[in-house]
This record gives C-alpha cells, structure tokens and sequence, in this order.
C-alpha cells in the first residue's frame, strides 16, 4: 500500500513539472544586426569658374583731324565698319557680387578688311535680380587692333549684361549652362584720331 501511495506521489510530481515547462517562455533570441545604408556622397560646391562663347555683332567709327590712307587703299578723314565674328571668354567668381573675366572677340565677316580683334582683362560686379537672373558690369583694360587702321591701341574697356543661369541656387551660387547677352565698347579714343567700337554679344556659359 506504502509503495502505490509513493508512486502516485511521484507520477503526480512529475506531471506537475511536465505541465509548469509548458508555461515557462523560451529564452528570447539575440536581435539580427541591421546594415546600415551607405551615406550619399556630399554634392560638391561650384569652384566659381567658368567658360563662355558665342556671337558679335562690331561697329567702328573712326574720325580723324587729316586724311588717313586706310587698308583698303582709300583716303578719307572718316571711315565706318560693320563687322560680325565671335567672342569667347573665361572667368573666375569670387563671390555672388564680383569676379573676374578675361575675354577675346575676333569679327572676319562682313566689310571687306576691317577685321576687329579685342584682347582684355576685366572686374566683373554683378547683382541676382531673380533667382536665375543675374546683371553685370564690366569695367577694364584691353588691347583693340583694327586692320582698318593699320593699327592697334590699349585702353580702357567697359560694359553692361545680363546672364540666365538654368541650375543657379539660391545662396547664389551656380553650376551647370547659362545663356547671356551684353554691349561693350571694347575701345574708346579721343584726339587725333577719334575712334569709337561698339560691340553687341551673346553666347552660352558652363559654371563649374
């Protein structure tokens, strides 16, 4: 009798700890590691250079005190050309409001031997009217030969445009293409020979 009181005693026991095991929660796993999503590279600044050309449009008046013989082999006091080519040009902005410019127009086409070739170096303050619209003056020193002259003369060069960049931000800052148009007078002489260039230009710029 003992021993089959002991047994359910212990079959009891054992069933008790098989039914509390069912109840006890396994042991939770260690999270997965996750990888992490690579940075996106930082877009670079715009270095503030940039490179430009396109079209010109040259007009020349020369008034003089004597006769001149010009290159044609005609002798006159005042002499007129009409002359159209390219401009090419290459600069560096400081800032939003100032840069600098270095610039070259070539005119072969139209009067017959009155070619216009302009070398100059210029100070270039400019203004965001808008967003994507900028303004600019240009005030500087230059080299001007005209073949119709015979001659060639330094001085000083200014001149007024406007530029539309398509990708300018709006810290003023800029890369990418631009379209500009502007009028210089590339040379300006009084005294004995009084000789004015106007000059009409447009073309494409890249900022980098």
């Amino acid at each position: 009798m003992k021993k089959v009181f002991f047994s359910l005693i212990a079959a009891t026991a054992l069933s008790s700890t098989l039914f509390a095991g069912k109840n006890v929660a396994p042991a939770p796993l260690p999270p997965l590691p996750v990888p992490e999503k690579p940075a996106e590279p930082a877009a670079l600044p715009p270095l503030g250079l940039y490179i430009g050309g396109g079209l010109t449009y040259a007009k020349g008046e020369c008034q003089c005190n004597t006769n001149v013989r010009f290159s044609d082999g005609t002798t006159s006091n005042k002499n007129s050309s009409k002359t159209y080519g390219v401009n090419l040009r290459a600069g560096y902005d400081f800032s939003q409001y100032v840069g600098v410019e270095g610039r070259y127009i070539y005119t072969p086409w139209g009067d017959k031997d009155k070619t216009l070739k302009h070398y100059g170096i210029y100070l270039k303050p400019m203004y965001s009217v808008v967003d994507n619209l900028d303004v600019y003056g240009l005030i500087g020193y230059g080299k001007t030969e005209c073949e119709t002259l015979n001659n060639s003369y330094k001085g000083l060069a200014w001149g007024l445009g406007a530029e539309y960049q398509f990708d300018k931000k709006k810290d003023g800052t800029s890369n990418g293409w631009g379209v500009y148009a502007e009028y210089s007078r590339p040379l300006k002489k009084s005294g004995a020979k009084n000789i004015k260039t106007n000059v009409v230009s447009g073309g494409v710029a890249y900022h980098f």
